[in-house]
């Protein structure tokens, strides 16, 4: 496991002022070391044989609740897991072969939209579908 990404989600997770545990530090640092979102599968793969499939659940949906992760539905009904930059504001690409997502980095979500009287907008979502690099091979 990569040291560096460990001290920084150690330090992330302290901010929370949460209890800092070694499966929080472990499942954080995949995230901020991912090129992309991960699956709960993709996540418990990299930490294999280690891992425990309830606990890699219960800490995605905690890190989820902190706000020190997002979660992305795809059509398959699978949820990614990305590290939650904050504020969270680019896009994502799904691959409409394989299903993976990719973050869009540099295409922002800040858009001008115009809700009903009291209606909040609290997120704005933008997935790009088509077909990625890997796949066009």
């Amino acid at each position: 496991m990569n040291e560096t990404a460990q001290a920084q989600a150690s330090e992330l997770i302290k901010q929370t002022r949460a209890r800092v545990t070694a499966a929080r530090v472990n499942i954080l640092a995949v995230l901020l070391t991912a090129q992309r979102p991960l699956s709960h599968q993709d996540v418990l793969a990299t930490l294999e044989p280690d891992a425990d499939r309830v606990t890699v659940y219960r800490v995605l949906d905690w890190l989820t609740d902190m706000a020190l992760a997002h979660k992305l539905a795809g059509d398959d009904r699978v949820w990614r897991f990305s590290v939650a930059s904050k504020p969270h504001q680019h896009a994502h690409f799904q691959c409409t072969r394989c299903g993976r997502f990719y973050c869009l980095e540099h295409v922002s979500t800040d858009l001008s939209l115009t809700v009903p009287p009291q209606f909040l907008i609290e997120a704005v979502e933008i997935t790009v579908k088509g077909v990625c690099a890997s796949c066009l091979k």
